[in-house]
């Protein structure tokens, strides 16, 4: 199922399709990577479905997030982008969902291509073209958080 694009980035803003600017603010939806994946390659999927759940019933109340990804525990940028993936496949069907957050621990090395930031996105975006990112001190094309 492809979902339609319902935000762009213009000037590192987030905006409806046509449309105004979004206010960011409180659309935020933090997602642990150790709440997806607890161990190793072992995903939690009672608890992706519970999130699924939940943001059918954002998407039923019109509302929007996007999944501010955590990267809260050891491990490489290939494993954390893993789960990441994962998840998304988890909640592919859900409108309510804007897109996903690139943690600063990917973004730190930059944007370049074969970085672990481009890496991320070039992984999310591959069955998820409706998704922009979100990101503290983004590059264009990305929305910036403040």
């Amino acid at each position: 199922m492809k979902l339609e694009k319902v935000f762009e980035v213009k000037d590192r803003a987030l905006y409806k399709i046509g449309g105004d600017a979004v206010n960011t603010d409180g659309m935020a939806k933090s997602v642990a990577w150790s709440q997806v994946e607890p161990e190793a390659e072992a995903y939690d999927e009672a608890f992706l479905a519970a999130l699924r759940e939940e943001l059918k019933a954002l998407e039923d109340a019109g509302k929007f997030v996007y999944i501010d990804a955590l990267f809260d525990k050891e491990g490489d940028a290939a494993s954390f982008t893993a789960a990441m993936k994962h998840c998304a496949r988890r909640i592919k069907d859900c409108v309510s969902v804007a897109g996903f957050s690139i943690p600063q621990a990917l973004a730190k090395d930059g944007f370049a291509e074969g970085s672990p930031a481009a890496d991320y996105i070039a992984e999310l975006s591959q069955k998820h073209g409706q998704y922009v990112f979100f990101c503290k001190d983004a590059p264009e094309g990305l929305v910036n958080l403040q």
